[in-house]
């Protein structure tokens, strides 16, 4: 637990001493734009909400993946990398610590979009069943802090972790499901797109956000909760394999 919290306040403190990488945070109003545009020149009013959710939920993924490479390639360039996988304290303990910090910031982009909605196009997100909202939400962090954790150990495999995690972001729109429902994707995407835990944070927070009586929505926060575990546990043996494949050969890749 030791572990954990001092993890958690060193990220606080690099992101605080790294304000550069709130960058991120300029792109998120164009994409509230984008998707508004969309909806509002087809006439489409009631969809404002799945409006203000898409570019929400891709502000958390996006803020998280960026921050979860920063992990390994900020180590390494600062020449601290070996000395965090040589430590006896886990890996996987040092990464969720600083991944929970990653995934309390992340929130940032999520309300960012909000207001951006609110302030820009007069639409306030109008939630219909609070409650189911909130544990949607809070599961989504979760599984977000969790997934970040799993990224950031397997960067520590490559050489290079900005293409790694540049790879990722566009895919994960489209199989997430954050603007254009899964169900709405080609049959033999669908099982491919289960997987990932925005595809049930979406449809969960959409379904939420509506006023339309929700229909069993507890296997989808079952679903989120579940993903983000499975990446928790992934993450657990991954890190142990890469720490003693280090041990082993006694070097870190570094370019």
């Amino acid at each position: 637990m030791h572990a954990l919290r001092a993890a958690f306040v060193l990220q606080l403190g690099l992101l605080r001493a790294k304000l550069g990488h709130a960058g991120v945070l300029v792109a998120i109003p164009f994409y509230v734009l984008i998707f508004f545009s969309i909806v509002r020149s087809n006439g489409r009013a009631d969809l404002d909400s799945a409006a203000l959710l898409a570019p929400a939920l891709a502000g958390m993924w996006t803020l998280g993946l960026h921050f979860a490479g920063d992990i390994v390639d900020g180590d390494r360039w600062d020449g601290v990398l070996e000395a965090v996988l040589a430590a006896p304290t886990s890996l996987v303990r040092v990464v969720l610590g600083r991944s929970a910090a990653i995934g309390l910031v992340s929130l940032l982009g999520f309300v960012e979009a909000l207001l951006f909605g609110l302030l820009f196009f007069r639409s306030a997100l109008a939630v219909g069943h609070p409650w189911w909202f909130t544990a949607a939400l809070l599961a989504t962090t979760f599984a977000s802090v969790c997934t970040c954790s799993l990224i950031a150990v397997v960067c520590v495999l490559g050489k290079s972790a900005l293409s790694f995690k540049n790879s990722l972001i566009y895919p994960i729109y489209v199989l997430g499901g954050v603007f254009l429902p899964v169900v709405y994707l080609p049959g033999w995407l669908g099982v491919p797109a289960r997987a990932v835990y925005l595809s049930w944070s979406s449809d969960l927070l959409r379904a939420a956000a509506s006023g339309a009586p929700l229909v069993d929505p507890a296997p989808a926060l079952a679903a989120i909760v579940g993903l983000g575990v499975a990446a928790l546990v992934i993450g657990a043996v991954v890190s142990e394999l890469v720490v003693h494949k280090v041990r082993r050969s006694g070097r870190v890749l570094v370019s």
